[in-house]
């Protein structure tokens, strides 16, 4: 049975439409701007900036350079994320007797799983590059890992007086650090709006202040805690214990440290650039999942190749961080 015809992309496109669009927390919260970018690498003048005030120009005089001056295409090269689904000779020979619609539905629940998995990739490299580095491992022919590693520069940073955990720590002074986290934000360019994440360890200790703090009958700045979060003084803060498995190690890692707090500016242009796939099949042209089928001989079968490249890049001067609780 030749598979072939079910893997060009009119027929791929009309299998992904049916299925349900993919929902991941960090990738649809930061970024929002996604880009088939043309290009197997990523440039950093392809990275929108700050976009800030500029000086105006005389009539007739030239037009002003952005900020950074000349720089390079290719200073990020993502890798992909490859994975497949073997289809023995006898796996074939058993879809070949079924109607049309029951193959279609088969190499839609291939396709699907395959996509999981390079969203999933995506999710979580996203998450990691908040803080502003990537290392993710590569594995290598023979099983071995070597990591890869890109820098989008150091991300704001806050040290609190006092961690929120401490004895004789206060709403008060959970309110101060929000506030100048803001601040720092928005000092940098950004923060039109500033909504905060908050790991498991800090929001526990947020919300034991917010306990305390609501059963003190001369209290003055509002708390609430709500199905949102916990409200300090008009500042909101949401708590963040999604995690993700390290490929590698198997670890389960937080997407923000359990005592950690992010403050993230909401009109920061982070974006995610889906690169050119390095396949010919694919005519080398850039899109968020491709599959195809490769004939395998021993064992004999096919397998279903599902690629992605993506590279998500943060903002980082739109992204403030605090430990707030040791």
């Amino acid at each position: 049975m030749d598979l072939r015809k079910y893997y060009n992309a009119k027929a791929i496109a009309m299998r992904l439409q049916q299925l349900p669009p993919l929902k991941t927390t960090v990738v649809d919260t930061f970024y929002k701007r996604k880009v088939n970018h043309p290009f197997d690498k990523v440039g950093r003048s392809d990275i929108t900036a700050i976009g800030a005030p500029a000086p105006l120009i005389a009539r007739g005089a030239a037009s002003l350079p952005l900020s950074g001056g000349s720089l390079s295409v290719d200073d990020y090269e993502p890798f992909e994320v490859a994975n497949h689904q073997f289809f023995t000779a006898a796996d074939l020979n058993r879809l070949k007797h079924v109607d049309e619609a029951s193959i279609q539905a088969r190499l839609a629940g291939v396709d699907d799983n395959l996509r999981r998995v390079c969203r999933a990739t995506a999710e979580a490299i996203a998450s990691v590059a908040l803080t502003g580095v990537v290392t993710w491992p590569v594995r290598l022919d023979g099983g071995r890992f070597e990591n890869y590693q890109v820098s989008f520069g150091a991300p704001l940073s806050f040290t609190p007086s006092k961690l929120w955990s401490a004895a004789d720590a206060t709403v008060r002074h959970v309110f101060n650090d929000l506030q100048e986290m803001e601040s720092q934000v928005q000092e940098s360019g950004y923060g039109g709006n500033v909504e905060f994440w908050a790991g498991k360890t800090a929001y526990g200790a947020l919300l034991a202040l917010a306990e305390t703090y609501g059963e003190n009958p001369k209290a003055k700045l509002r708390v609430e805690v709500s199905a949102e979060g916990v409200s300090v003084g008009g500042f909101t803060i949401k708590k963040m214990s999604e995690t993700y498995i390290h490929p590698e190690t198997g670890v389960v890692t937080p997407k923000v440290g359990p005592g950690r707090v992010m403050a993230y500016a909401t009109d920061a242009v982070h974006t995610l650039f889906y690169c050119a796939l390095d396949d010919l099949d694919a005519r080398l042209q850039p899109m968020p999942y491709f599959s195809k089928p490769v004939d395998m001989k021993d064992p004999s079968g096919v397998k279903i190749v599902g690629r992605s490249k993506p590279l998500p890049v943060p903002v980082v001067k739109a992204i403030c961080w605090a430990t707030v609780v040791a």
